[in-house]
């Protein structure tokens, strides 16, 4: 008996070695009497209800943000979330298990059982390389990110039609749920010099090489849980513009960068970004252990061991 992970479906390779590793720990030092299910992410928390209410089983929900049933779909897509919060608490669901303290104090209110905050996913620096490539010209903008509105897409193609030439940017990641900003970003990098389009990076040193060669990241977000993007700009040690929202606040009040609400964003490119890329960003590493897979991996073991203690399992 132990606890097992149900799906790993739609979540980044970082929480699932946090998660395993804690989870294969926690599992060879306590003797359980029943199985224990984890339901990483919304979605899988929305189709497995049947599963967990009609087989009886007892299940901790992670959710690594609150996903996009609850960010997209206004009043009713928060209605139907706090729903399946309220059922799985009424009937299976041991403890919630969020990323960051804005999401912590919703989930609170939708329940009263335990709930548990982690430093997100748990930032996995290894493969990754610091080279930074000294800026000799323009300030060198980045975005990376899947493309999709509640990614910010459409903010960052705003920012480029007025991009001053004192700017460029670099473009990466990939379309998801059918968009079509990748044709549109392949478009303008055509007609403009100061705009180009990688397309999707294959492997961390790919992703090292982007960021060591921008002086500032880009994240115009909705909604996120630890943000794992920007974490991977700190730890190669590159400032960063975000939006002003759960999951972003906080490391941009710990890194002392700027967050901004989504409609000021492109004007905030326009008129901010220079001076984060002069920050001094010489202590960051200290700064982002508590982020790192280790610290998030120690915070999981403990968590699911007090889950454990407190179910008599």
């Amino acid at each position: 008996m132990s606890f097992s992970i149900a799906n790993f479906e739609n979540t980044h390779t970082f929480h699932r070695k946090a998660l395993l590793n804690a989870v294969e720990k926690v599992n060879s030092n306590l003797p359980f009497r029943k199985d224990i299910v984890i339901l990483v992410s919304t979605k899988n928390m929305i189709r497995s209800l049947p599963t967990m209410f009609f087989g009886k089983r007892s299940c901790v929900i992670n959710l690594i943000g609150l996903g996009r049933l609850y960010s997209d779909y206004g009043w009713v897509g928060r209605f139907i979330f706090n729903c399946f919060i309220r059922l799985y608490s009424a009937c299976c669901a041991l403890a919630f298990i969020v990323e960051n303290e804005e999401d912590t104090l919703i989930i609170k209110k939708m329940t009263s059982r335990p709930v548990y905050k982690t430093h997100g996913s748990g930032l996995d620096k290894s493969g990754f390389h610091i080279d930074r490539v000294p800026r000799t010209g323009r300030i060198r903008l980045g975005y990376l990110s899947r493309f999709h509105p509640s990614k910010g897409s459409e903010e960052i193609l705003q920012s480029i039609k007025t991009l001053p030439d004192t700017h460029e940017i670099v473009i990466a990641g990939w379309d998801i749920s059918g968009t079509k900003f990748e044709d549109a970003y392949r478009l303008v990098a055509s007609t403009k010099d100061n705009v180009s389009f990688l397309g999707r990076l294959d492997g961390r040193s790919a992703v090292s090489n982007f960021f060591n060669n921008i002086d500032c990241f880009l994240c115009p977000t909705i909604r996120e849980g630890g943000c794992i993007a920007i974490q991977e700009a700190i730890w190669h040690l590159v400032p960063f513009l975000t939006t002003s929202v759960p999951g972003c606040n906080i490391l941009a009040e710990r890194f002392q960068c700027s967050a901004v609400t989504l409609k000021n964003f492109p004007h905030a490119v326009h008129t901010q970004t220079a001076k984060l890329a002069a920050q001094d960003t010489s202590t960051w590493h200290d700064l982002l252990a508590p982020f790192l897979s280790s610290s998030v991996e120690k915070e999981l073991v403990e968590i699911l061991y007090e889950i454990a203690q407190n179910c008599r399992c």
